[in-house]
């Protein structure tokens, strides 16, 4: 770079010259050439940095289902092109900057085409009469102004981007360790290893998709098949594992939800069950191979009604399913059923005596307890209740008592079994007090994953903790019960800290105790409400969540009613609640009101009123609810809060969260509520009036929270700085909080927020820094847990230049685009981290350290982050940690700093370094901990020259990924010292299961020197770009288990010799080819031999994926292909030729953009081409296709085919002139416009009538693709950024396609 700005001289002379622009711009491009250069070479960064974002954001978009928008593909593509010709140009420029001035640093700008040529031509001219000291300043004026219109370039493609950066989201599905927890006493009995070993086996054969398991209640089945999923993501490389509890009372809506969270979908604008099941088909087809867990399914369930695609649309998928009994399973197609028995005598006592402890084995007490054990019949559920309950009974007595208690019950509830039964209510019986009671059968009336906040406010409202006057210490107790009810084992583990679960069985003897002895009426799916109404009458709890309920009487005289719930869209009657007078909760969820009952108002001794997404137009009613203390209207729809609501004067909770719909709050109303101690306003109404602006005011103000002296809880977003007042002592009060100030929220469809979700949690992202912000961080600081900082100027720096001990509770820190902050945390700071679990840093450009010695510390003292888990480190020009002395270091991470409990670590874009870790030569020992680091990242660290030495590796125990891309230097991703070299020791990465390698130009090998390297749990391997890859591929190195391999950017024009080892390996079933210059699938001949055709020796490939083949003319030539090929993926491959497909089930074809018909036939043909096994065919932007086969010779058989996809072929006019045969094919779907249409006798006829309807409505001005794609509340989309229009599946997107100029018209010959 300094050959191209490095000229000093006088600015005399050829400045005048350029003086038609106003003179003082002019002058700069000969000035300030050097920071021109810089600012350009930012930009660049800036760019590929913003294109990675949005790239990423479409992948995860698309995994969802959801629609790429034109602008954005359009702008992917812009983006695109422009760093494609960055990128192509370095080489060159640098080549010819070195002629020019070997001894000049190597130039490292990347520009565009046209302005590096032009720019290093003048630049040569430039530098010729540098030794005559006689620059030339017109060169020097163009190379600058050419470099000032590149970077306004750039800047405009990063001021679109921002127009539409809201528009995605990113929310990647959950872990399988996130989503089900274990159970912690689980036991790995031999009795069950039989079905364990049985499941794990069906799920690795590709002719058995769906798996049952069934056995009593009781008898482990959840269990197994949750340690099922976990083993099943890590040894057999399931892409996704979702699992879903169905049990007696299933609902569709419910069902698909929950998967759709775990896959890391939204479901936009309430679509309907056929709607919605499409769209999570769609999104598990993009899953390679994907495992649903159905657990405790009681009846038959439709599974392509829920959009769980079948065998035949998706071979990948797999289905396992749980159930009481066999003939389910049978029902639902099971191909392999696996019985669970009880634990045999050895295994139960050693169970029970594990569980209760000690205790179960002394000698007064051991006899009695086998007994108990005994009486628990072999059932692990029954076992571990009662042997919790036992732990601490200390007294024969007692446990002579509790034999007694466990006799068989004579209730037959539900087809429990008399043990069982008996055991679970001897548990129930011994609970502590009427409070773990009570809180345990309220427990039991809720969903599966249920949220303790949801508990809290049951119990509030019935009144079951009378001596606790505030929210927070009824929270606290609701958590204490809860926790002591898990112990038990009556309550499980949720999916979260702050959820629970209840085992169905637990569940249903809690219902009948409940019904029993406190005349509870809960009622399930086969329960029909009318012919309960008398029971109704008596009871002192109502839930009708899933009964059938097709009318409500009129009214209803239940003078014991403390609590009713009611779930579904049901007319409630005017006078339905008049009968009700003693009612305290009161819930209804989904209902649509026009208008609330009347007799609402008759509920004088309401306490917790819930209206759960609910069609709210007019709640004025409510203010006559003098009582009530808790209002949760959650996700309802409503545009205004009444004014009446101020009327609430005892109300102590107030829960408007996720209401979109809610613009206005009336002034006034927030600051009357004077005993509000908890206010929810997250995903709601922001637009906060700036006091003295309006008079009189129109909206609430954040002024009134002034007033709101018991406000301890706070949940809102802020985005405009001027809207908080100057008193803010309000928020000293705060305990838990979520609060976000500027344009950014807290977004849990965010993958870094997701991983944030604490009680109290900051955000803020503002330009300027103020008195007033800064005051908020410092009230709030020393309690923040979650703490994320966007800013400019000197915001961060300010906010981060307090004392260690406004950082003690942070758990969770993120930083990014901080360009003036030098440094994070000093020394003594970040000693005081001792509770951060998770540190993000992202482009600061100008951190030279995230920790930095400022204050002189003993010369052994070391920082330990013992509870740091995940730590991402992106865009940085410093380092890690730097000593006070600030020498010069080329590592990342000292022996300063450990931290031992890393999983994670994420690194991108750090300058400087050379390596990652310092080693201490003498003792040969890696600091920074990282025996159970599982993840390992490393992109664009474009000086490091390896990843690990060999003697680092054996530190690398649990590693189970790891990726380094696109690192100019790195020659070795071990290093290995000379004597290892000689020994040539075996270097084992024992539980690395993914290794992703790409764009490494100087990469030489995989280690230096030592050979073999085992990979024996490695099961995915990705190669791509400038890769050495016969050195990684070595002759010596083993991949037993290697299951599925994706090659790119290869310039041969055969496949390499060197990979057919690889290719051949038993294991390997899936192959992706991507960006490579292949002409045909054949592997190069060795020394003269023969070539050899990939069809023929890679026999037991059954995906094959390709895409961006732009020469690839043949997959094979032979009569058969490849024999066991069942999955073809074909993308941006426009001259592709094959014949034989006999074996194929699943072909998508997309992005050939010259293509006009798939089978090209000739005029002497006169066949039937049958592709017997096909059932799914996906024909996607081929915008010049006019059909399938244009030969009138051809008749096509279709025997199998079931789905037929056509998306955005708009010369797409019929089928095939031939016949077609498609007997089980009874709709096609056309995605961008049409949705699925339904045969019109025959396919041609079907696509010929598609045809025709379209281009008639072209003709009459209308748009086919916009159909129904009109947004009923525009003001939802502005108030929710993740609003996704989901009545279209998908958009057209014709106009991002680029034309590659390819010939070739057909794919198949």
């Amino acid at each position: 770079m300094d050959v191209l700005i490095g000229i000093v001289g006088s600015l005399a002379g050829k400045a005048v010259e350029y003086a038609v622009e106003p003179t003082a711009r002019q002058l700069s491009y000969v000035i300030k050439s050097r920071s021109k250069f810089q600012n350009l070479q930012r930009k660049v960064n800036d760019l590929k940095d913003a294109r990675e974002m949005v790239q990423r954001s479409v992948d995860a978009a698309s995994r969802k289902g959801e629609v790429i928008t034109k602008n954005v593909q359009n702008w992917l593509d812009e983006a695109n092109d422009k760093i494609s010709k960055l990128d192509s140009t370095q080489t060159e420029a640098n080549e010819k900057i070195s002629k020019l001035e070997a001894t000049q640093t190597k130039a490292n700008e990347k520009i565009s085409e046209d302005a590096a040529t032009q720019l290093l031509k003048d630049e040569e001219k430039a530098t010729k009469c540098f030794v005559g000291f006689c620059p030339n300043f017109k060169s020097r004026y163009q190379l600058s102004k050419k470099a000032d219109k590149e970077a306004d370039d750039i800047a405009q493609l990063l001021i679109q981007k921002d127009a539409f950066k809201e528009v995605f989201t990113c929310l990647p599905a959950l872990e399988v360790t996130d989503l089900i927890r274990p159970v912690k006493e689980y036991e790995a009995f031999e009795s069950r290893s039989g079905a364990f070993n049985g499941v794990m086996a069906a799920l690795e054969d590709d002719t058995v998709s769906i798996i049952g398991v069934y056995g009593m209640g009781g008898v482990g089945k959840t269990t197994l098949v949750k340690d099922v999923a976990g083993k099943a993501k890590e040894k057999l490389s399931f892409d996704e594992v979702v699992f879903v509890a169905v049990t007696q009372t299933p609902n569709t809506e419910n069902l698909q939800n929950e998967i759709a969270d775990k896959l890391g979908m939204k479901f936009d604008n309430d679509p309907s069950a056929d709607v919605r099941a499409a769209l999570l088909r769609n999104r598990l087809r993009t899953s390679k191979k994907v495992l649903i867990i159905l657990d405790d399914i009681w009846e038959k369930q439709e599974v392509d009604t829920l959009g769980i695609p079948s065998v035949d649309q998706h071979k990948g998928c797999k289905i396992l399913i749980t159930s009481r009994k066999r003939d389910v399973l049978m029902s639902m197609d099971s191909q392999k059923s696996l019985s669970i028995d009880v634990l045999n005598k050895d295994e139960a006592w050693n169970l029970f005596k594990n569980v209760a402890g000690h205790i179960a084995e002394r000698s007064d007490l051991q006899s009695t307890a086998i007994e108990v054990a005994q009486k628990c019949a072999g059932l692990p559920l029954a076992i571990t209740t009662v042997a919790k309950a036992l732990k601490h009974k200390e007294n024969l007595y007692e446990w002579e008592d509790a034999l007694e208690r466990l006799k068989p019950s004579e209730i037959n509830y539900r087809g429990i079994s008399g043990a069982v039964y008996s055991a679970l209510e001897m548990s129930y019986t011994y609970l502590e007090s009427e409070e773990h009671k009570y809180t345990f059968l309220v427990c039991s009336i809720m969903d599966h994953d249920a949220a303790i906040e949801d508990l809290l406010k049951y119990c509030w409202g019935l009144g079951l903790f009378p001596g606790l006057d505030k929210m927070e210490k009824v929270r606290n107790r609701v958590l204490t019960l809860v926790s002591e009810l898990k112990d038990s084992s009556l309550l499980l583990a949720g999916s979260t800290p702050e959820r629970f679960d209840m085992h169905d069985v637990v569940c249903d003897v809690a219902i009948s105790i409940a019904s029993r002895d406190r005349d509870w009426l809960a009622l399930g799916k086969e329960d029909v409400l009318e012919k309960r109404e008398d029971t109704m009458r008596n009871s002192h709890l109502v839930s009708l969540k899933y009964a059938k309920v097709s009318q409500l009487p009129d009214e209803l005289e239940c003078l014991n009613l403390k609590f009713f719930s009611m779930h579904g869209s049901v007319e409630v009657p005017y006078n339905f609640f008049k009968g009700m007078q003693r009612l305290k909760v009161l819930e209804f969820g989904k209902t649509n009101f026009t208008t609330l009952p009347s007799s609402l108002g008759f509920l004088k001794t309401l306490c917790t009123l819930r209206l759960i997404g609910c069609d709210v137009e007019d709640i004025a009613i409510l203010g006559e609810l003098e009582n009530l203390e808790i209002l949760d209207l959650r996700r309802s729809r409503m545009k205004m809060l009444p004014k009446e609501i101020g009327q609430l004067t005892k109300l102590k909770l107030l829960d408007l969260s996720d209401c979109y719909y809610l613009k206005v709050i009336p002034p006034n109303v927030l600051s009357v509520l004077s005993k509000l101690e908890e206010l929810y306003l997250y995903n709601s109404f922001d637009k906060w009036e700036i006091e003295g602006t309006e008079n009189p005011r129109s909206k609430a103000s954040l002024m009134e929270l002034q007033h709101l002296s018991r406000l301890t809880t706070l949940e809102v977003h802020i985005p405009d700085v001027e809207a908080i007042p100057n008193d803010i002592l309000f928020l000293e009060k705060m305990g838990r909080f979520k609060i976000s100030i500027g344009d950014k929220k807290w977004d849990w469809l965010v993958s870094d927020d997701r991983g944030m979700e604490t009680s109290r949690m900051l955000k803020l992202k503002i330009n300027k820094s103020s008195d007033l912000v800064e005051g908020i961080y410092k009230s709030l600081s020393r309690k923040t847990e979650s703490l994320s900082l966007q800013g400019g100027e000197d915001v961060v720096e300010r906010l981060c230049d307090l004392n260690a001990e406004s950082f003690e509770q942070l758990r969770f820190i993120k930083v990014e685009n901080c360009n003036m902050l030098k440094n994070l945390f000093s020394f003594s700071i970040a000693k005081s981290l001792r509770q951060l679990e998770k540190l993000e840093v992202y482009r600061c450009d100008n951190m030279i350290a995230v920790i930095v010695e400022k204050e002189e510390i003993r010369e052994n003292e070391t920082l330990k982050f013992d509870k740091l888990r995940v730590l991402k480190l992106n865009a940085l020009n410093g380092l890690w940690y730097i000593e006070n002395t600030y020498q010069s270091v080329t590592w990342l991470f000292d022996k300063k700093v450990s931290c031992p409990a890393l999983e994670e670590l994420y690194l991108k874009s750090i300058d400087g370094i050379e390596k990652i870790w310092h080693i201490d030569d003498h003792l040969s020992r890696i600091y920074f901990s990282v025996q159970i680091l599982t993840i390992l990242t490393v992109k664009k660290c474009h000086k490091l020259k390896y990843v690990f030495t060999s003697s680092m590796v054996k530190s690398f125990v649990h590693l189970k990924k790891l990726v380094v891309w696109d690192c100019d230097e790195m020659e070795w991703v071990i290093e290995a010292t000379e004597e290892e070299r000689i020994n040539g020791s075996i270097i084992v990465f024992p539980k690395l299961h993914s290794l992703n390698l790409a764009t490494l130009p100087k990469l030489r090998g995989f280690c230096f020197g030592i050979n073999p390297i085992e990979f024996p749990s490695l099961r995915d391997l990705t190669i791509h770009g400038r890769v050495a890859v016969p050195d990684i591929i070595h002759e010596k190195s083993t991949f037993p288990n290697l299951h599925q391999l994706y090659l790119g950017e290869n310039e041969q024009q055969l496949l390499p010799s060197y990979l057919f080892r690889l290719l051949t390996l038993p294991n390997l079933q899936k192959l992706g080819i991507r960006d490579s210059l292949f002409k045909e699938m054949v592997f190069q001949s060795e020394e003269g031999g023969e070539e050899k055709p990939a069809s023929l020796l890679l026999p037991q490939i059954t995906e094959l994926r390709l895409s961006d083949l732009s020469e690839l003319m043949h997959l094979w030539k032979e009569k058969e292909g490849f024999p066991n090929l069942r999955i073809l993926h074909v993308n941006r491959c426009p001259k592709l030729k094959a014949k034989s497909l006999v074996q194929l089930k699943q072909m998508s074809i997309s992005y050939c953009e010259n293509i006009e018909e798939i089978i090209q036939g000739g005029d002497d043909d006169d066949d039937e081409i049958s592709l017997p096994q096909l059932n799914r065919l996906e024909l996607s932007v081929l915008p010049k296709l006019e059909s399938f086969c244009s030969s009138g010779n051809y008749t096509f058989s279709f025997p199998s085919l079931e789905d037929l996809l056509v998306y955005n072929c708009p010369k797409m006019k019929m089928f095939s002139q031939g016949r077609s045969n498609t007997p089980k094919l009874n709709k096609v779907v056309i995605e961008s416009w049409k949705g699925e249409v339904h045969l019109e006798g025959n396919l041609n006829r079907t696509i010929q009538q598609l045809f025709r309807q379209k281009h008639a409505m072209i003709e009459e001005g209308e748009n086919p693709e916009d159909e129904n794609s009109e947004d009923e509340n525009p003001e939802e989309d502005q108030s929710n950024p993740s609003t996704s229009n989901t009545q279209n599946l998908t958009e057209e997107v014709e106009n991002s396609i680029k034309d590659q100029g390819n010939s070739s018209t057909s794919i198949f010959e």
